[in-house]
């Protein structure tokens, strides 16, 4: 085993133990709008069903007779092709499956998801994230209990990664499909062209001030890039959010549904978000925000003329295939400067469900587990949604030497010093707008960080204080 493997595995295993506690169809086709209008109602999940994958350990799909699946995730083209890939595979070990992709980018695809459970369109199977656990309690009978079927081997995946993000109200709603961690996607050109060390780990404030000189003499380049995004990403979680954690030690929510950031630090914070925008170190919002969850394509990126933005290991493969050879790196996420808390979030938070409803639960079951444990599956899918949580399929990529650098190097960083979860309330769609819009308005000097500090004190407590 090559030095590059023995550091992924020791990676691996450290990852098992810091979680704890912390050209095919296009996205539109294969839907099939015309489920059983019957399947429209939690009580109509099919338990008789369920209950009879839980007996057969042996079931074969290719007994099941001709059968269509949908299988729903978001992601890049790169993921898109990966899991086409992995598709093909298992409809050419079972001729008598099909399987329908309907895929697209991260922005939109819960609200779809929700709509069509909704109305009882969901597909068979779906990608998951774990921010949205909680408006999945209640309806946690919607999904296949992954510990009550024996064609899961749930001993392949991490408890704590179960336990932590894929279990709603005691059920088990969705397969870990990753273990990912956060920092900087990193252009080397636009660091050359400023004398910028990769190795640098960067405070918000030293970014404000050197962003802001660079910009000031070459008003092209802008040394980040965020977009506005969503409740799960851009400038309220990746900013306001971080740079709390980072200064203060905590997140602005608590598990309680409580605000517990002061005014006076939700005021600092704010001012670093606007600082970021005036300085010129960021790119303007409205101009970056037409990349919602595609930065990589964001023609600014690909000339060198922005140096990072902040995602997961998930991404790193979209960020580097979008540019030359070489010209990518990874670096740690941004801290606050001249405080000790450097910690990184670390997460397993992206999930494979089955729906409950699916008239073809057995299979697609069977299929989920094939996606997430087959080695060649595995190799397959490959890291293009950052490691594969699941051990079997982990080893794998590990002996087909098919882990980027990069991948290791973040979950190497942030193993050193896991952050704590961030409380699940903050990514509630509903807090999740309010506080995004009054980010928004600090950027666009509509608001001070004082008064922004005042508006977030209320209007998002009071918001909490209705989903909670």
């Amino acid at each position: 085993m090559n030095k590059k493997m023995v550091g992924v595995s020791l990676a691996f295993a450290l990852l098992a133990s810091s979680l704890i506690g912390c050209t095919k169809p296009s996205s539109e086709q294969g839907v099939a709008a015309e489920r059983a209008s019957e399947n429209t109602e939690t009580q109509d999940v099919p338990q008789e069903e369920e209950s009879e994958v839980k007996e057969t350990g042996e079931f074969s799909p290719a007994d099941a007779g001709d059968i269509t699946l949908r299988f729903a995730w978001w992601g890049s083209d790169a993921r898109h092709e990966a899991t086409l890939a992995a598709m093909d595979k298992y409809i050419e070990l079972y001729p008598n499956i099909k399987i329908e992709g309907e895929y697209q980018g991260y922005d939109g695809y819960q609200q779809k998801l929700m709509t069509q459970f909704a109305g009882g369109t969901e597909p068979d199977l779906m990608q998951l994230d774990y921010y949205w656990n909680p408006e999945w309690e209640g309806q946690e009978d919607l999904f296949v209990n992954m510990a009550d079927t024996s064609l899961v081997d749930l001993s392949l995946f991490q408890k704590s990664a179960i336990d932590d993000y894929m279990t709603v109200n005691g059920k088990v709603i969705g397969l870990p499909m990753n273990s990912s961690g956060f920092g900087i996607m990193l252009n080397k050109a636009f660091f050359d062209k400023h004398g910028l060390s990769i190795d640098t780990v960067w405070s918000w404030e030293d970014m404000i001030e050197i962003g802001g000189k660079i910009n000031a003499e070459n008003p092209n380049d802008y040394l980040f890039a965020i977009e506005s995004g969503t409740t799960t990403g851009g400038i309220c979680p990746f900013i306001l959010n971080a740079y709390q954690y980072s200064k203060y030690g905590h997140y602005w929510a608590d598990d309680n549904g409580e605000i517990v950031a002061t005014k006076e630090e939700l005021t600092d914070a704010f001012n670093v978000l606007q600082q970021l925008f005036e300085s010129g170190a960021a790119q303007p919002l409205g101009e970056a925000s037409l990349f919602t969850g595609q930065m990589e394509q964001n023609p600014k990126w690909i000339n060198g003329e922005i140096g990072f933005t902040v995602d997961w290991t998930a991404t790193v493969g979209k960020y580097k295939n979008s540019l030359p050879e070489g010209q990518f790196a990874v670096g740690r996420p941004p801290f606050a400067k001249e405080w000790d808390n450097q910690e990184i979030r670390l997460v397993a938070g992206m999930g494979l469900g089955v729906s409950a409803r699916s008239e073809n639960v057995k299979v697609a079951t069977h299929f989920a587990n094939w996606l997430m444990s087959d080695p060649e599956a595995a190799l397959l899918l490959g890291t293009q949604r950052s490691v594969p949580n699941n051990s079997q399929a982990f080893q794998a990529l590990v002996d087909g030497g098919a882990i980027d650098s990069e991948i290791s190097d973040m979950l190497a960083w942030a193993e050193e010093a896991p952050a704590a979860p961030v409380p699940l309330i903050e990514f509630n769609s509903e807090v999740g707008d309010i506080a995004k819009d009054i980010c928004e308005q600090v950027v666009y000097g509509q608001l001070t960080p004082e008064q922004a500090a005042d508006m977030f004190l209320t209007d998002v407590q009071a918001k909490m204080n209705t989903v909670k």
